[in-house]
């Protein structure tokens, strides 16, 4: 990890430290197990258990990618509230973007920023300021790390992408980022992107399934598409 990424982590650690693990959970009762609270809760009407909270009382950084996947995939969508989800957010971000997780895919775990269900949980961009700041810069420290860095497989920018994309209102600063980068490693990475794309830009769409979901990834979908279409 560069040391603007590393750096701009630690801003997101300190950014919602104040965010105190609860002892217990309330979880939907069809994807969780624990101690029934209500017959009809507040997870689209389903069943509410009470699970005692990951990690019990150990440092949110020690907590690992094996024990923390069910709730990077879950939380905030069948398991606790915006308050959970930002204790749990700097470590789970960390992981996702190291590879940590076999599921979710960075893709997930960046989208659950914009989830919204009108009370229980708000998106990122209803959040404090301060939070905002954090978040958007450790995501524009990790695209500038994603683009220069060697990838022999051709798809984590395509990955790291498509993730923030799930986030960020604009990708018009990513976009300019990585065309303005005069880091010869930058345009090999956007060659290969391009070349994995090919085939999907003719019918306006791209290669990596994870765009096709709700705004904003739809709208920054086709503003990549738009982009990229423009430099083949």
């Amino acid at each position: 990890m560069q040391q603007e990424q590393a750096d701009a982590l630690d801003g997101v650690y300190r950014a919602f430290e104040p965010y105190a693990r609860p002892e217990w959970i309330e979880a939907c009762a069809c994807c969780w197990g624990g101690e029934p609270v209500e017959e009809t809760g507040r997870f689209g009407g389903r069943g509410t258990v009470r699970v005692p909270a990951i990690g019990g009382t150990r440092d949110l950084r020690e907590l690992c990618a094996d024990e923390l996947a069910a709730t990077a995939a879950d939380v905030p969508l069948t398991v606790g509230d915006t308050a959970v989800f930002k204790h749990y957010l700097p470590r789970m971000l960390e992981i996702a973007v190291t590879g940590g997780f076999d599921w979710p895919d960075p893709e997930v775990v960046f989208g659950h920023l914009a989830f919204d269900d009108g009370a229980r949980v708000v998106p990122w961009t209803r959040w404090p300021d301060a939070e905002q700041t954090a978040l958007r810069s450790f995501m524009q420290a990790l695209w500038r790390a994603t683009i220069v860095a060697e990838d022999d497989g051709g798809d984590v920018v395509d990955t790291i992408l498509c993730a923030i994309g799930q986030a960020e209102t604009d990708l018009g600063w990513y976009l300019d980022e990585w065309v303005r980068c005069d880091h010869p490693t930058a345009a090999s990475n956007l060659r290969r992107f391009l070349q994995l794309n090919a085939r999907d830009l003719p019918g306006a769409r791209l290669w990596n399934a994870f765009w096709e979901g709700d705004t904003p990834s739809e709208r920054n979908a086709a503003a990549v598409v738009a982009w990229a279409t423009r430099l083949v």
